[in-house]
């Protein structure tokens, strides 16, 4: 009985943080990219004092399944660059399989044509190669868990073709409270 109790309480407390409002806010730090070659970020550029991604990016070749990705996190929570690796990561698996498991991260932030005209709302597999903008882009945290570490995070991912690393690209977020 206790059992069933406590699991119980254990069930209606993750469903109680699930709708608590997010008590924080991200915008862009930085951006680093390698491998050229495949996917050239080289052309983004943050602007304003909130940050907003803005410029092109041109995928050289079809991102297929002969492609794969793997991605890692990490908290910088004093803003010393001591970063941490954080529990949260992709492990590698196929480029489309990944994209339609983790875009739902991104929903919030791009648009079709409004943001971007890259194809975000068909989620298209092989990513067709091309120059697809990105303007005014703002990190919206809607589908992000509710409850975040603050501080500096950063994201890495790597693009393999064929198991070969063909790239890198690296993000840094600033994770903040909500000024009230």
């Amino acid at each position: 009985m206790k059992e069933v109790l406590a699991f119980t309480l254990l069930v209606l407390t993750g469903k109680a943080y699930s709708i608590l409002p997010k008590s924080y806010e991200a915008r862009f730090i930085s951006f680093d990219s390698t491998g050229p070659e495949v996917v050239d970020f080289s052309k983004i550029r943050f602007l304003g004092r909130d940050h907003r991604a803005n410029g092109t990016v041109e995928i050289m070749k079809d991102l297929d399944n002969t492609f794969s990705l793997s991605a890692e996190s990490f908290i910088d929570s004093n803003g010393d660059g001591e970063y941490k690796q954080l529990p949260f990561s992709i492990p590698l698996e196929p480029f489309c399989k990944a994209l339609n498991s983790y875009w739902s991260y991104f929903d919030a932030s791009f648009k079709y044509g409004e943001n971007t005209d890259f194809p975000v709302h068909t989620r298209p597999c092989p990513v067709p190669k091309g120059i697809y903008y990105f303007k005014d882009v703002l990190i919206k945290t809607d589908g992000w868990p509710t409850i975040m570490p603050r501080g500096y995070l950063k994201g890495v991912t790597n693009l393999f073709r064929n198991g070969e690393n063909v790239g890198s690209l690296e993000i840094v977020a600033h994770i903040t409270d909500i000024a009230k």
